[in-house]
């Protein structure tokens, strides 16, 4: 397995209860795939049989859809792209980090308060009625 590879393939290293659950899966959700386009394939053969004229209407019908949405997802796909490229992003603001003494100025107690409430394992923090700290034990 190539290490440059974007698809992780660790399929090998599965036991082998699992990789044969994963296998039986996934052929169950195909068979069930293709169970679901059966009535479009007795469909296709009636009216291929019965009147090859009404077959081409429909196969130019399909076809014109296919077009379509196949334009429209391009059309898509270039507008978000454009999207992306010519609308600016907002950048992150980079904010210095804040150290003792600015958390000290801010809640306008002693400096050693704050280092020595850090350095213990359990720490009281006391607050007056409008929710200010007051100081730290």
């Amino acid at each position: 397995m190539s290490t440059n590879s974007l698809i992780i393939d660790l399929r090998s290293k599965l036991p082998w209860h699992r990789r044969y659950v994963s296998t039986t899966t996934t052929a169950i959700l195909w068979g069930g795939w293709f169970l679901l386009w059966r009535p479009m394939v007795v469909l296709y053969t009636l009216i291929a049989y019965d009147k090859p004229y009404a077959f081409h209407k429909l196969f130019n019908a399909f076809w014109t859809g296919l077009q379509m949405d196949m334009i429209t997802l391009i059309t898509c796909a270039v507008v978000l792209c454009l999207w992306c490229k010519l609308i600016p992003s907002h950048t992150v603001k980079h904010v210095r980090q804040k150290d003792t003494m600015d958390y000290a100025r801010y809640f306008d107690i002693p400096e050693q308060e704050i280092i020595d409430g850090r350095n213990k394992k359990i720490a009281v923090v006391h607050h007056n009625e409008q929710g200010k700290i007051e100081h730290v034990e």
